[in-house]
């Protein structure tokens, strides 16, 4: 259904924007596309962290997935449902064991662990997505790596519950740059860096 809607704007698009090439309509049909579905579901998960009590965390985790996963990249859940069932499952998943989870340098282990991850696998470009320079890899790699470092710090200056949040959706980036999680997923990887890497 939201294919339709976003092909219904972007043939409104053509007719009023004069040359548009076939291959610039697909880049705005997939934009569109993902600006909606993402709009969607970040109104859905606010609006039941809202409910549930819980929208401060939810707004704190969902800002630290969004930023790493557009410097990180990694994995994409195949369908719209898929996509949101697993970021349901990702933020609440963090937020409810964050209050839970009380061991001493739980934020350092999982950083350690992001930081070797991040290092060995950032970026993780798809082939829907691909990362076709290698100035832009290294700048997605440079930005990626700051991003991390930064959050790391953040979680020694914040409460309990808001550094375990940063700490387990830092990880759960981490770990959907991976080559196990491209295979487990079935997405490819795209672009002329990841061949030579």
């Amino acid at each position: 259904m939201l294919n339709k809607i976003t092909k219904k704007i972007t043939n409104e698009i053509i007719v009023t924007v004069p040359n548009i090439t076939e291959e610039k309509a697909e880049q705005i049909q997939y934009g569109l596309y993902i600006a909606i579905s993402d709009g969607l579901k970040l109104i859905a998960v606010m609006l039941t962290a809202y409910f549930l009590g819980q929208l401060p965390l939810a707004l704190a985790g969902g800002a630290v997935f969004a930023l790493n996963k557009s410097f990180l990249g990694g994995v994409h859940a195949k369908t719209q449902l898929g996509c949101i069932i697993t970021y349901f499952i990702f933020l609440f998943g963090a937020i409810y064991s964050s209050k839970i989870i009380d061991i001493s340098y739980f934020n350092i282990i999982l950083f350690v662990v992001s930081g070797i991850l991040v290092y060995f696998y950032a970026p993780a470009d798809l082939a829907s997505k691909p990362i076709i320079t290698e100035k832009r890899w290294k700048e997605l790699r440079a930005q990626g790596s700051i991003t991390v470092a930064v959050f790391f710090i953040i979680t020694f200056f914040v409460p309990r519950e808001y550094s375990n949040v940063i700490s387990i959706i830092t990880l759960i980036n981490s770990i959907n740059i991976t080559p196990v999680l491209y295979r487990i997923t079935k997405n490819r990887k795209g672009g002329i860096i990841n061949e030579k890497i």
